[in-house]
């Protein structure tokens, strides 16, 4: 995201090494991705004081870059990940102009007393600040200048790859140890010195802020959805590296659900008393005829030391069967001798949930971020399979493509970049999707996608990560932003939806006793059928006892009855399977707004389903019987 001296970079292991992360600075941050060839000279003009790097620089600062965050480490240690570079390299080493970068700590040391502005940003080895002086090659333009830590140094001058930079260091790492839980400051600063021509920057690697403690579970991503009519199996925790200042852990069970009445009575309370310790929890469901559709059990593991700082947060959901369940069902064969055998795990499977802005908001001025706000609230609390987010879709009217930087923000601050600078002088998005399912990068193989990729109708991978939002609460403000990065042309964003889905949601399996393993089963012969559903948190079986039907006397009475779909879901062409009694008019398809989108006088394949793109549509069969109506889901 561009924020003056500040921007998001992604695909840096091919040239820097680090895959992605922030770029701070001393000119303008958008240059730093331009090959060695080019020169990076500009003043930012920032006008800000640091101290703390005036302190340990060798002559006056300019075009200073900052930023500071306040956290609070979960273990002992810290550590972050970057690589220093400037166009200063390799003619000025040796000279006044000695551009340098800082990383200051400030709070509790563990040995005693504080930190107080620590520059833990050194060259490996040594106590040197990392700066053009302090590290770089043979330099005769201000001889003698021999070598210094020039081990850790590579030549990018007048190269034709990234970064803009004429030399770079290796990753370093800025790592200091600190009192668990304790409040930090840190301040991470970078300047031009004695002048402000020749740039610097540093590459700050994404989420390499780290504080080693982790908290293992036997619950899968996606996984941790357990039927109220299932089996329970076992959940663990596991840890490691868990300092001693924070032991005892507290395991508190809480949640909607409520213990001993909507699941078997367990201790809410555990504590962790050594970081090797494995614990175990069986959440037995207790089934129930009340509509309480989604209810959660959370596992909130804190400290009991260092102010409860609280470490992590699992959640297990407690779902209804789906409203068709009973443990036995009786299916009779329809008039062609077949049957249709289904069973979905709970009442929320197969759902998909959309939400929409549709105020037009003007993208203006440039050079800022406009943000467009989506509520949402749907029964599930944390994005913990991205498959469970399946679109992002706007449209946006513009006059040049690539001026546009379009950003989705999830409801804790974290962000995906979803396109930047794609489109060059093409015009507009227009149905434009992004889903984890998606087969296309929106550059479609470029740089950055040319004119005629415009106006980008259909469905694409985002440039960022969808990993980013992994973790967010789904229930929130979800926020599309937008930049209009260069004058000239104005746009609006028109509208955009978000859409959610549970086709995948649980990651349940599906064993029947024919060996199959699909969700749906096709018979054409009498006779018992079993199926069990399960995860890694719980299982349940059924029977299904299909006997033969009443040839001549049966009417389609019931909508499961009349038609079935197959396959559903489908990612290609789908068909019907029909009573044969019905007396068919009409065969139509319409979306979920109502929209018809496709209608046939015959039966067979729906022709043109394979064409749709992924998402939920309703299919009505019009006979001389009535209208029946179906689900169909694709995917």
């Amino acid at each position: 995201m561009i924020l003056g001296r500040l921007v998001f970079f992604i695909d840096g292991d091919s040239s820097i090494g680090l895959q992605r992360g922030l770029i701070l600075t001393t000119g303008f941050a958008e240059e730093a991705t331009e090959p060695g060839s080019v020169w990076a000279s500009n003043a930012n003009i920032s006008g800000s004081i640091q101290p703390e790097l005036t302190a340990i620089a060798t002559e006056s600062l300019d075009d200073v870059a900052y930023f500071r965050i306040t956290f609070r480490p979960l273990s002992d240690s810290i550590r972050f990940r970057y690589v220093f570079a400037s166009d200063e390299y390799p003619e000025f080493a040796c000279s006044p102009f000695n551009d340098i970068f800082g990383f200051f700590l400030s709070g509790p040391n563990p040995s005693g007393g504080d930190y107080n502005d620590l520059n833990i940003a050194l060259i490996p080895g040594t106590n040197l600040p990392v700066a053009i002086n302090n590290l770089h090659p043979n330099n005769p333009n201000y001889a003698p200048c021999p070598p210094l830590n020039e081990q850790y140094y590579h030549d990018n001058e007048d190269s034709s790859v990234q970064p803009v930079y004429d030399g770079f260091t290796d990753i370093f790492i800025a790592e200091a140890s600190v009192v668990p839980c304790a409040t930090y400051e840190m301040v991470i600063a970078i300047a031009d010195v004695q002048d402000s021509a020749y740039d610097s920057g540093v590459f700050l690697e994404a989420k390499s802020l780290e504080s080693n403690v982790e908290v293992f579970t036997s619950l899968e991503v996606g996984e941790a959805i357990i039927p109220e009519v299932a089996i329970a199996d076992t959940i663990s925790f596991s840890f490691s590296d868990v300092p001693a200042s924070v032991l005892p852990l507290q395991i508190n069970i809480i949640g909607t659900a409520l213990n001993g009445i909507d699941y078997q009575s367990i201790d809410s309370i555990t504590f962790i008393n050594s970081p090797g310790e494995i614990v175990h929890f069986v959440i037995q469901p207790i089934p129930d005829s009340l509509n309480e559709q989604i209810e959660t059990v959370e596992f909130i593991i804190s400290s009991t030391a260092g102010n409860g700082c609280i470490m992590k947060t699992f959640t297990l959901y407690i779902a209804d069967p789906d409203s068709l369940y009973s443990p036995t069902d009786t299916v009779l064969l329809s008039f062609n001798g077949t049957a249709v055998l289904s069973v979905s795990p709970t009442v929320v499977s197969n759902n998909t949930w959309s939400f929409s802005n549709t105020t037009p908001q003007q993208i203006a001025p440039i050079v800022t971020l406009i943000q467009s706000d989506i509520e949402v609230e749907i029964p599930f609390d944390v994005l913990h399979d991205i498959s469970t987010l399946e679109s992002v879709c706007f449209n946006i009217q513009h006059g040049w493509d690539d001026d546009l930087d379009i950003y989705l923000m999830a409801p804790n601050g974290h962000f995906v970049e979803l396109s930047t600078d794609n489109g060059s002088n093409g015009d507009n998005y227009t149905n434009t999707c992004f889903s984890p399912s998606a087969s296309l990068d929106i550059r479609g193989g470029f740089p950055f996608a040319p004119a005629t990729a415009a106006p980008f109708s259909g469905s694409f991978q985002p440039e960022g990560l969808w990993s980013e939002i992994l973790g967010t609460p789904i229930s929130g403000t979800w926020k599309l932003g937008v930049v209009d990065d260069f004058n000239n042309f104005t746009g609006t964003l028109l509208d955009w939806t978000i859409t959610f889905s549970t086709y995948q949601l649980g990651n349940f399996e599906y064993r029947w006793s024919t060996g199959d393993s699909s969700a749906s089963l096709l018979v054409n012969a009498p006779g018992n059928y079993s199926v069990t559903v399960s995860n890694q948190v719980g299982s349940f079986s059924k029977l299904f006892v299909v006997k033969e039907g009443s040839v001549g006397t049966q009417t389609p009475l019931m909508q499961e009855q009349a038609f079935r779909l197959l396959p559903n879901p489908s990612t290609g062409e789908t068909s019907l399977l029909l009573d044969k009694n019905l007396k068919v008019n009409a065969l139509k398809v319409y979306d979920l707004n109502g929209i018809l989108l496709l209608e046939q006088n015959s039966v067979g394949p729906i022709l043109g389903a394979g064409s749709l793109p992924n998402g939920v549509y309703i299919v009505t069969l019009e006979c001389a019987e009535g209208i029946f109506v179906q689900k169909m889901l694709r995917w």
